[in-house]
């Protein structure tokens, strides 16, 4: 008899240690340079992650981390319930209605590069350059069209890039940290493609997403209303 009570005591203690224990949050991690850095073997580190680890915090759960995974990969993961939550997303109407998509920030995802000898006037007859794989604001083709610039686009930022350095195009439109870690880790163009000194974008809003059917989705109201409180703070300055 003292046995059976020894054991069911163990039980309910660890039972009272596992309840004890908070929710995991399962963020599929992309690499933004200047956002959040992975190095094997090391938690995460950057701006991106405090604010995660903020958020996770604020919700009482703990933030897991997976290894770098491009950003569709980490769509298609978070929609099947392999992850719990994705970041730095823009929107569009497909994205809405599969996830929760939550503002946390402002987005450039629209900056212009420039050739570093290219005297940039904006006028009608400039030549700019949108790749197809990337999500650009609604109208946003209409205004460049509207403003008189001749639209073309490459396949991907790789080809657009190469389009620029050879003075293909006068610009390339696409997502500013993204875009300057290409330029920096391409001996060829770190030098000669920059970040144009004026910009043609509207304020886009930056997303963080959890899925409408994952583990999270009965909370994310309280998801948003933390965000907000983050965002009001003011106290990750992503773009410095």
């Amino acid at each position: 008899m003292p046995n059976r009570i020894s054991l069911l005591f163990t039980a309910m203690l660890l039972s009272d240690v596992a309840a004890a224990q908070p929710e995991q949050l399962l963020w599929c991690l992309d690499h933004v340079p200047k956002r959040q850095h992975y190095e094997p073997g090391k938690t995460p580190y950057g701006p991106m992650v405090n604010l995660m680890q903020d958020l996770a915090s604020r919700l009482n759960v703990e933030l897991t981390f997976t290894l770098p995974t491009p950003v569709n990969r980490c769509l298609q993961q978070l929609e099947h319930g392999e992850v719990d939550i994705v970041a730095s997303l823009l929107y569009s109407p497909q994205r809405e209605q599969r996830f929760h998509l939550m503002p946390f920030d402002i987005a450039r995802s629209e900056s212009w590069f420039i050739h570093k000898d290219y005297q940039l006037q904006d006028q009608p007859g400039l030549r700019v350059m949108l790749v197809k794989d990337l999500i650009y604001s609604a109208g946003l083709q209409d205004n460049y069209k509207a403003a008189g610039y001749v639209i073309t686009t490459a396949n991907n930022m790789d080809e657009a890039l190469a389009a620029l350095f050879f003075r293909d195009t006068d610009i390339v439109v696409g997502p500013e940290h993204i875009t300057q870690a290409k330029i920096a880790n391409n001996a060829r163009y770190k030098t000669i493609l920059t970040l144009a000194p004026l910009h043609q974008q509207p304020v886009i809003e930056a997303h963080i997403a959890i899925s409408k059917t994952g583990r999270y989705a009965k909370r994310h109201e309280a998801f948003r209303q933390a965000l907000q409180q983050i965002r009001q703070e003011g106290k990750y300055a992503l773009y410095n």
